[in-house]
């Protein structure tokens, strides 16, 4: 695929909102890319684009919070994470994967009722047993569509409770780690082409510019309030994806 200017300026607008998101609500940046890398890469393409660029970011909050990370509680979910996810990226593509648009539109639906309306509402006990279904469904999600966020952020809650610093810690290096691996995987296995990669370069600038301007708006407007606004918006463009990927079958 040859990369022209206006894929490289999409890839850098949908940064910045990305990478904003990030900042003011914490999450999202993976959700929201995509809205709309799929609209001009595939599916696994757009996932791997989203995972390098995530790279640098993570390494940031990584850093950030190194000093809280409890590796011990970290060991189980990454491992069946990366088994999973490794699977999953390198089966992909010898599948057919028409239709895929479909279901990554039933993932985002299903992401923005549990974020908007079950989060507070349905509690996991962290056992081993609840450990390997969230690392799967999420090694899944994250193998398919880089989208592998939430399952492991309800884990990682029921492990951690209120201790914010702890869960913060364990968290942005238990994702920093698998991003990294899962990054190799799709490098090593051919889904990422070296043209696909080139977009990493506005996409990077774009996420760090969407990270200064959320820096500077984060502490003027209320995180429920906004993070509402993310999940309605999720929701629609799940539908819409939806729809696509039905006239796209």
């Amino acid at each position: 695929m040859q990369i022209e200017w206006p894929l490289m300026l999409y890839t850098f607008l949908a940064c910045i909102g990305g990478g904003f998101i990030q900042t003011t609500t914490g999450f999202g940046f993976g959700i929201f890319v995509m809205v709309f890398f799929p609209l001009y890469l595939p599916v696994l393409q757009a996932s791997g684009l989203s995972s390098v660029i995530m790279i640098f970011l993570l390494s940031s909050l990584a850093w950030r919070y190194r000093k809280h990370l409890q590796w011990k509680q970290a060991l189980l979910p990454a491992a069946i994470y990366l088994v999973v996810s490794t699977a999953v990226i390198r089966l992909a593509p010898h599948f057919s994967l028409t239709g895929i648009n479909f279901w990554l539109g039933i993932l985002m639906i299903a992401i923005a009722c549990y974020m908007a309306f079950m989060s507070k509402k349905i509690s996991v006990r962290a056992t081993p047993l609840s450990a390997a279904v969230c690392s799967s469904l999420s090694g899944v999600a994250d193998g398919l569509f880089g989208i592998g966020g939430p399952p492991m952020t309800v884990y990682f809650m029921a492990v951690f409770g209120s201790d914010k610093l702890k869960y913060l810690g364990t968290i942005q290096c238990f994702f920093w780690a698998t991003n990294l691996v899962n990054c190799v995987n799709r490098l090593s296995s051919g889904v990422l082409l070296p043209s696909t990669l080139l977009l990493a370069v506005p996409g990077i600038a774009g996420q760090f510019i969407g990270m200064a301007i959320g820096s500077r708006v984060v502490d003027r407007i209320r995180a429920d309030q906004f993070r509402l606004f993310v999940y309605a918006f999720l929701g629609i463009a799940g539908v819409l994806t939806c729809i696509t990927g039905l006239s796209g079958r």
